[in-house]
């Protein structure tokens, strides 16, 4: 049975990822009520900190862990590096005189401490000079309730960041954002703000002629080198990209010696496919958050497994495109329709992304429903693709170290 971890991104006031929340699943039939707070937190640091690199799941940002009361007041926190997590009181932890005291400790060695849904109450007023961070969820306690609170201890939560948990909106980002917070956490990154009318950049454009070309059945190498040439930052990109991977494949080093069509026919169609592709999502010259592009890579790759692993291999390249391109409208606020009318892309991946049907769409679906934790309609759909759990697990992890290994 694998154990896994998922990871919810924090963003900064920019939109910028600071930090994960990293949460613990004992398998994809397991539903929080069903495992102790206590088991999902030992578990989970055995599996990330003791077992595994931590940088391997979160690169060199900060882990968010929540922590129940009987961990705390037993010292396990110390076994974690300070430097790396920040500790998340339970909004169910009882705050009494242990729990005032083991806080304290932690705070005088160095940890972040976070108090999780904060309840308002004044119960935990003598803990805040101990806490670093307060985290509100905005489902629960309204704008108003919230803002009072601030205002009303203005002078005691001077040394306090404020986080906004739970953010659907982008009007809702805003609206916090202007009440003084300086951290958010929810979906609303990857819910799109369309502008109608709106026409790709040139920079989008060539991006996009030169995916049109590569996918056609004999790409014309002359052609590929022209529409690079004319956009530098495709050019850079290229040259980047195929150092390491023309190095890795067949040993060749000298790569600055070599033309851009050169590089173009080393890469080989399917390879130089696959980072036009990529490129394509890197072209936005004003993306609203880098988790954006980070995750439609992870949807990609872990699509194509999931095709190759049916022996799809026809529809591997779809299926990346699929997960790939399936926040094109969140990335480019343009809607996906009138993109795709001025881009051509295979009636396989259309289907999929503008009408959630096709063969390839529950692979698409299982992507996002792992990235949200909505464990139980993940189930289904796994019982659907008539799928191990365990398979489902490691590729979704496999995703995600690929991920993090590709570089632009």
């Amino acid at each position: 049975m694998y154990s896994f971890v998922a990871r919810q991104p924090i963003f900064d006031r920019n939109l910028n990822t600071v930090a994960y929340e990293l949460l613990f699943r004992n398998g994809l039939n397991n539903t929080f009520p069903s495992v102790s707070d206590e088991y999902a937190t030992t578990q989970m640091i055995s599996d990330q900190f003791l077992c595994t690199p931590h940088s391997r799941l979160v690169g060199n940002y900060s882990s968010f862990i929540n922590f129940p009361y009987q961990m705390i007041i037993q010292g396990l926190a110390d076994a974690l590096p300070r430097e790396e997590v920040v500790i998340e009181i339970l909004e169910n932890a009882e705050p009494d005189d242990l729990l005032l005291t083991s806080i304290r400790q932690l705070h005088d060695d160095g940890f972040r401490i976070a108090l999780d849904d904060f309840s308002l109450s004044p119960a935990w007023d003598r803990f805040i000079p101990y806490i670093n961070l307060i985290k509100f969820d905005v489902r629960i306690k309204s704008f108003s309730e919230i803002d009072n609170y601030i205002k009303s201890h203005k002078q005691k939560l001077q040394h306090i960041t404020f986080l906004a948990e739970k953010i659907e909106t982008y009007v809702e980002f805003e609206k916090y954002k202007k009440q003084g917070f300086e951290l958010f956490q929810g979906y609303f990154y990857s819910k799109p703000e369309l502008i109608q009318n709106r026409r790709l950049s040139l920079n989008e454009v060539s991006a996009f002629q030169l995916m049109l070309e590569v996918n056609t059945e004999e790409p014309d190498f002359n052609k590929i080198e022209i529409i690079i040439k004319r956009n530098l930052s495709l050019s850079y990109k290229i040259m980047r990209y195929a150092k390491n991977f023309l190095y890795k494949a067949v040993g060749i080093h000298n790569i600055n010696r070599l033309s851009l069509k050169e590089i173009a026919m080393y890469l080989g169609k399917n390879e130089l496919r696959r980072f036009v592709s990529v490129a394509c999502l890197a072209s936005k010259d004003n993306i609203k958050t880098p988790e954006l592009y980070h995750t439609s890579l992870v949807r990609g790759r872990f699509c194509e497994l999931i095709a190759e692993h049916f022996n799809l291999h026809s529809h591997s390249q779809d299926a990346f495109l699929c997960g790939l391109f399936s926040l094109l409208d969140v990335i480019l606020d343009i809607p996906l329709d009138e993109l795709f009318k001025q881009v051509t892309i295979s009636e396989t991946v259309i289907d999929t992304l503008l009408q959630h049907e096709g063969a390839l769409y529950p692979f698409l679906n299982l992507a996002q429903l792992y990235e949200q934790q909505r464990w139980d309609d993940a189930n289904i759909v796994i019982a659907h693709l008539n799928i191990s759990e365990d398979i489902v697990i490691k590729m979704m992890g496999d995703a995600i170290q690929w991920t993090d290994e590709f570089q632009l």
